[in-house]
């Protein structure tokens, strides 16, 4: 993966949201106008009462599923990205803090760049980015970003550094009237 994605809490969030929405809608509308009634029909009630068992294992599992499901949530939530170390031939380890400053460095000689930021993701992946002066020709931009990555390839020994690239304008600096 070049890019952590947040699609899954997303869509996690999306559909609770949605579910919950339902839910309160249904019962709200069932209960519009009918304010001395129960929330839950009393037929419904009569069936639980009557199939008491399978309706408590039914809870239980679904109780247990929804901590798991929430647990497992939380966990992918909190647990930091990992940034691994490169290892090359002859016994050769470079840490991924080199190679992301050697790289930071120089993508920030490219024309046009003010800042850059560099992680290593993955075995070797990149994430960028680069923030731009205003002004900036984005083509040549990208053409000598094109020739960092590629001096990146070479020193690496690979053919392929898969790259994530985001790209920030600068903020205009402001003028202050008189």
């Amino acid at each position: 993966m070049i890019a952590r994605s947040y699609r899954t809490e997303r869509l996690c969030a999306a559909v609770l949201g949605t579910v919950a929405l339902l839910v309160g809608g249904g019962a709200l509308a069932l209960n519009l106008y009918r304010v001395d009634r129960p929330v839950l029909d009393p037929a419904v009630l009569d069936w639980v009462r009557g199939h008491l068992l399978p309706t408590r294992v039914g809870v239980i599992v679904l109780g247990l599923l929804l901590l798991v499901v929430g647990l497992r949530w939380a966990w992918r939530a909190v647990t930091p990205e990992k940034h691994p170390d490169l290892d090359l031939e002859d016994g050769l380890v470079v840490t991924s803090d080199a190679l992301a400053d050697a790289v930071k460095a120089d993508a920030e000689r490219v024309n046009g760049v003010t800042s850059a930021n560099v992680k290593v993701i993955g075995e070797p992946a990149l994430r960028m980015k680069l923030t731009l002066r205003q002004g900036a020709d984005l083509r040549a931009v990208w053409q000598d970003l094109d020739g960092v990555l590629g001096r990146a390839r070479e020193a690496l020994g690979v053919s392929v550094l898969p790259t994530a690239v985001r790209l920030d304008l600068a903020a205009r600096a402001r003028h202050r009237v008189r």
